[in-house]
């Protein structure tokens, strides 16, 4: 005949057996369910990080309190953005560097407003070398496409040569100095509040060299201007007597 120990004992090995299979069962669907797809009709988040299997962030999208500055994602190092704090999106390469970006900002102050927003890509290792921008103060507007040289120097580099050129005096040398210390304009396309559309060249110094325009009234014009601003030639001449 079964004594009492046994019966305990038998009963605690089915009840061992059936609490591993309950775990079992709750650990299987949970894993299940987190590997389904989830679909929501409307989520509040401040900052979402796009991330491959690996955890490497690829893509953060955040309101402007929780925006990360420039800088690598995997170290964490970043750096102070130069231009005011903007929700967007930020796009991060291999090296965990950011190469691009999309922002947009406003502000309203004594029935005043300024508006401005920015797509942009970056070289490797280094700054923006392409973009989209809006410029809106209170209606002045200034909108479309910018191409900039990237010196092929560190950023700490740029720095050290953007503090030696401020203090230089005006000159070649201190030319040659910002060209390694910051991106230089290169070509404009767009267009201004005054309905003038535009596409501008210009030299390694920013300094604006060939202009190509026309005007709200439909009147082309094509301007070859000298480092210093000045317009050398411009067609159609101005001096021209009008046709009748």
């Amino acid at each position: 005949m079964e004594t009492k120990l046994e019966k305990e004992v038998r009963f605690l090995k089915a009840y061992a057996i059936i609490a591993t299979l309950v775990v079992a069962v709750l650990f299987l669907s949970g894993f299940t369910m987190q590997s389904r797809k989830q679909k929501f009709e409307e989520i509040d988040v401040e900052r979402m990080n796009l991330v491959e299997k690996d955890g490497q962030v690829k893509m953060v999208i955040s309101n402007k309190e929780r925006m990360p500055g420039p800088g690598n994602i995997v170290t964490g190092k970043f750096t102070k953005r130069a231009s005011l704090k903007a929700p967007g999106i930020l796009f991060y390469n291999e090296k965990g560097d950011e190469c691009g970006g999309l922002t947009y900002t406003s502000i309203e102050k004594d029935g005043k407003y300024g508006a401005g927003g920015q797509l942009a890509l970056d070289k490797y290792n280094g700054d923006q070398v392409i973009g989209f921008s809006l410029q809106d103060n209170n209606g002045k507007r200034k909108v479309g496409l910018h191409i900039w040289d990237q010196p092929d120097v560190s950023g700490e580099e740029q720095n050290k040569n953007w503090d030696a050129a401020h203090k230089l005096k005006p000159g070649p040398e201190r030319d040659a100095l910002m060209q390694q210390a910051a991106g230089q304009n290169r070509v404009f396309v767009g267009g201004e509040d005054d309905k003038t559309a535009t596409v501008t060249l210009f030299d390694l110094n920013s300094n604006p060299r060939i202009r190509m325009s026309v005007n709200a009234n439909g009147e082309p014009k094509l301007e070859f201007l000298d480092a210093a601003g000045k317009v050398l030639q411009a067609l159609p001449n101005n001096s021209a007597t009008p046709k009748n």
